[in-house]
C-alpha cells in the first residue's frame, strides 16, 4: 500500500507513474464515430391534439366493453337512486366545507398582506 501512495519526501513513487501510464495505454481506443444527436422531449412524439385524440379513442373503446345493464332495470330499481342521492349529498357537502376554507384562508391572506380587494 505504502509504494501506491506519494514518498515520504513529497515526489511521487515511480510505480504508481508507471503504472498510470501503463493503465492509459491499454485503455480501449477511442472510435471516431460521430455521436448522434440526443433526441429532444417531443421528437418521435405525436402533438398533444393527436395525443388527447389517442386517450379519448381508448377510453371510448373500454367504455364499449363494459355490460351495461338496460335502463328499465335501474329505472325501477329503488337502490340505484339511493346511492345516486348519497353521492350528490356528499359532493355537496364537501363542495360546501372546501368553499368555506377556502374562503377562510383568503380572507386570513388578505389580513395578512393587506390588500384591499
Amino acid at each position: 500500500m505504502a509504494n501506491d501512495k506519494v514518498a515520504l519526501e513529497g515526489a511521487l513513487d515511480e510505480s504508481v507513474v508507471e503504472r498510470q501510464k501503463n493503465a492509459q495505454k491499454t485503455r480501449a481506443p477511442k472510435t471516431n464515430q460521430p455521436k448522434q444527436p440526443k433526441k429532444g422531449k417531443t421528437e418521435g412524439r405525436p402533438n398533444i391534439f393527436k395525443r388527447i385524440g389517442k386517450v379519448f379513442r381508448e377510453m371510448i373503446s373500454e367504455l364499449k366493453k363494459v355490460d351495461w345493464p338496460p335502463f328499465r332495470r335501474t329505472k325501477n330499481n329503488p337502490g340505484v337512486w339511493a346511492n345516486l342521492g348519497t353521492v350528490i349529498i356528499v359532493v355537496l357537502f364537501f363542495l360546501i366545507i372546501i368553499t368555506a376554507f377556502d374562503s377562510g384562508l383568503l380572507a386570513l391572506l388578505r389580513l395578512l398582506v393587506g390588500a384591499e380587494a
